[in-house]
């Protein structure tokens, strides 16, 4: 299993962070739309992984189709290939990206489902230039190791050309998933000869494992 995967519960918890900021007024509404797109989702997420009437398939089938709404996969997919999505074929790189959205599913359902019992607010935002913000939150609760130290986390939110909010990174104390999976893959991809096609295999693998399917 990936190093990503293995070492941090990171995508465990990804959905929450720690900044606050002050800024003009246009500054200040596109930062609280921000906030209230983040708690929304944080609210979405534990909605479906906490409803009991929901069988296992049926909650997969959500799940996915909110991580695909809140993330842009296919942008960060593509920064995780870093040099060799240059040198792939579009093909190839096209299938990748899918794969690396049913690894990024599978992973926050199987971490999350974890975490159930933890509170999990907003507590601010920061600015980081135009239409680039990372929203806070802290996440609280009996799952964590240590309770009184609540686990802090970062969404950098961005827009897509549709006009939406979309997720495009997430920082776990201090750590930004992206650029972690990107070292990841990287390594993966320097051991195998810089075959895209095999880390793309290999992610639906992962993602098999981590969602019980053979």
């Amino acid at each position: 299993m990936l190093r990503f995967v293995k070492s941090r519960g990171a995508m465990a918890l990804a959905i929450f962070c720690l900044f606050s900021s002050s800024a003009g007024a246009a500054e200040t509404a596109h930062q609280s739309a921000a906030e209230a797109f983040v708690q929304e989702n944080i609210d979405n997420a534990y909605a479906v992984l906490g409803n009991p009437s929901l069988t296992p398939a049926e909650r997969n089938t959500r799940f996915r189709s909110f991580i695909l709404s809140l993330m842009d996969t296919g942008r960060i997919g593509r920064f995780t290939l870093g040099q060799y999505a240059n040198s792939a074929a579009p093909a190839v790189v096209a299938d990748f990206e899918k794969a690396f959205a049913d690894y990024a599913v599978a992973v926050y359902e199987s971490r999350l489902s974890e975490f159930k019992d933890l509170k999990m607010r907003v507590t601010g935002s920061a600015v980081l230039g135009e239409d680039d913000i990372v929203v806070a939150a802290s996440a609280s609760g009996p799952g964590l190791p240590n309770p009184a130290n609540p686990v802090r986390v970062g969404f950098r939110v961005r827009t897509n050309s549709n006009g939406r909010l979309v997720v495009t990174d997430m920082d776990v104390e201090g750590i930004w998933l992206a650029l972690w999976e990107r070292a990841d893959f990287t390594s993966y991809l320097h051991q195998h000869g810089g075959d895209v096609a095999e880390l793309a295999r290999h992610l639906r693998s992962e993602a098999g494992q981590l969602s019980g399917r053979p």
